[in-house]
């Protein structure tokens, strides 16, 4: 597989202007959906399976869970800030300082699963009651350099679930 294919399985996230309810409604089933998928993927790994990477100098699978659970605690973070202020600066991460911390070496993925799991239940039902105004809501992404609507940051975030759950895939093929 070509180093290319293997960094974005999916492709590069690749934000539209508008999306439709559909879309929206699309994305959010993602977010529901994933942390089983999640689950049911990492199930009964030994230390020797979460310590293999998807591509040489990659994250490892352990790190890829904690990751995926440490940065959609922060994408729903986003979302409360957008709501609550105007056009805020988006919370940020040192994510390969994050990914590298010493407790990520050791923590059991199913602490990390069962907080992706709580997170993403929280967001849905946020989700599930916004105002079709709220998706136009938007906060300035630091990393990104650009403001982005609430709808555009719900497709990054489905995205980055299904990027990150496919390096798994990868990762536990090699």
């Amino acid at each position: 597989m070509e180093l290319e294919k293997r960094q974005y399985p999916i492709g590069k996230w690749q934000p539209k202007e508008k999306y439709s309810e559909k879309d929206i409604q699309e994305f959010i089933a993602i977010i529901e959906k994933y942390p089983a998928k999640y689950k049911r993927l990492t199930k009964n790994l030994s230390d020797e399976d979460l310590a293999k990477t998807y591509r040489d100098g990659a994250w490892h699978i352990r790190q890829l869970v904690v990751h995926i659970s440490d940065m959609h605690i922060l994408h729903f973070a986003r979302f409360k800030q957008a709501i609550c202020e105007e056009n805020p600066v988006g919370f940020l991460a040192n994510i390969n300082g994050w990914s590298n911390m010493q407790e990520v070496q050791t923590t059991p993925v199913a602490d990390a699963l069962l907080l992706l799991e709580a997170t993403h239940k929280r967001w849905v039902h946020q989700m599930r009651h916004m105002q079709e105004s709220d998706w136009q809501r938007t906060f300035f992404h630091p990393l990104r350099n650009r403001n982005l609507t609430l709808a555009q940051a719900l497709s990054m975030a489905a995205w980055h679930t299904q990027h990150h759950f496919e390096h798994i895939k990868i990762a536990l093929a090699n």
